[in-house]
């Protein structure tokens, strides 16, 4: 017969696994070794309560349909792509919720992001709650391929992995003809140092290092360095028809 030490042992580990890894969730910067360690203590804590809740028969069989749905669900093929403008749409949606958040180098959450870490999240937020809420596998296992495949700025304007296709090359934003681009697409600086999103109606949001947060920015704007320098207008690929 296990004694209280035994018994306490497994939920004090557990709780242990929990603990880090709201850590690392709440953690802003992003690299590859807090992803790693996020998804490793992610499933430690999901298995781990079904162990811990072994005994129960109704929150075993719970738990193990939970995640046996969840992975058969993944396993499904893509459903047809909804509309570029839908996708845009939620795109701009999800940049916007950043607004405000803090400037922080390598960061890519809520309490703390960069350049690239606006543009990646926006979508990687926006493609999650469409193919959650539509219930498409396909924009889901994007969502977690974009997740774990870190981008910078400058990647992003090369092209990088075929994620985002070329449109036109610009003295400046503020000399940009805004006829020519649609809401969603991204202006990276040609020495890919920064990165922006356009909103439309001239507007473009851009977690800036100097002011120190995400903002938005109207054009034309003479003030800000980053509308007066050449740049590279890209699209992400998911949004070409």
């Amino acid at each position: 017969m296990k004694g209280p030490a035994q018994t306490r042992l497994p939920l004090l580990l557990w709780l242990a696994a929990l603990t880090l890894f709201v850590a690392v969730v709440l953690y802003p910067t992003s690299y590859r070794f807090t992803r790693a360690g996020g998804a490793l203590l992610f499933f430690i804590v999901w298995f781990g309560l079904i162990f811990l809740c072994w005994r129960s028969r109704p929150f075993r069989f719970a738990l193990i349909g939970v995640t046996l749905l969840s992975a058969g669900f993944l396993a499904l093929p893509a459903r047809s792509l909804p509309t570029t403008d839908s996708l845009r749409t939620d795109y701009v949606a999800g940049l916007r919720r950043y607004d405000g958040v803090t400037y922080y180098w390598g960061g890519e959450s809520p309490k703390g992001i960069d350049c690239s870490g606006l543009i990646r999240r926006g979508l990687i937020d926006s493609l999650f709650i469409r193919g959650v809420r539509t219930l498409d596998p396909g924009l889901v296992r994007r969502t977690l391929s974009l997740w774990w495949h870190d981008t910078t700025a400058n990647e992003l304007g090369q092209k990088h992995a075929g994620l985002t296709v070329h449109l036109l090359d610009t003295p400046s934003v503020n000399q940009l003809d805004h006829s020519k681009i649609l809401p969603g697409d991204l202006a990276v600086t040609s020495n890919g140092v920064h990165i922006m999103a356009y909103l439309g109606e001239n507007r473009w949001i851009e977690a800036d290092p100097g002011v120190g947060r995400v903002i938005t920015v109207s054009v034309p704007a003479n003030d800000n360095v980053w509308f007066r320098v050449p740049m590279n207008i890209v699209r992400w690929n998911v949004f070409t028809p």
